[in-house]
């Protein structure tokens, strides 16, 4: 038995515009060969390798701009407890992380300049071992959260 709470379905939509960004080298490519091949037809470039690079760019776009997103989406739970911050994620290989509070040392919120356009900020819980990064949440929701953990901390003190 795990968290139950998925993320913000905002969250999907930043990450898809992330792989529409993550997914402009494969068209780069494309691009680059068709020139090539358009501009200096002598260049010992074969004909079909224009497919090969534009059928890569398609399947890169569908990878990284609806695959891997909606497996990420679908793969993160979270739950806020009194006495501990328990998260599962993972496409592949699924791992589950409880952080008790009394071992939270600090918690740092970061916002890039597309997740502050949609008013999306992200949340790092740091403790004397590691860092642990939580998705993009909306930013009042991030903020509630980390008031909600430092609450949290003061109490089991």
């Amino acid at each position: 038995m795990g968290p139950k709470n998925m993320i913000d379905p905002q969250v999907l939509k930043l990450w898809r515009i992330r792989g529409c960004f993550n997914s402009l080298p494969l068209v780069g490519v494309a691009l680059v060969y068709n020139f090539f091949i358009q501009v200096m037809p002598n260049t010992g470039l074969p004909d079909v390798g224009i497919y090969i690079t534009i059928g890569l760019a398609l399947i890169g776009g569908y990878v990284f701009i609806y695959l891997l997103p909606t497996l990420t989406y679908q793969s993160w739970r979270v739950d806020y407890n009194k006495d501990e911050i328990d998260f599962i994620s993972g496409i592949l290989i699924t791992k589950r992380v409880t952080i008790p509070i009394i071992r939270v040392q600090n918690v740092e919120s970061s916002i890039g300049p597309l997740a502050k356009k949609m008013g999306m900020m992200s949340l790092t819980i740091s403790t004397a071992a590691t860092s642990h990064k939580l998705p993009e949440l909306p930013e009042e929701e991030a903020l509630e959260v980390q008031k909600k953990i430092r609450r949290l901390i003061r109490n089991s003190l």
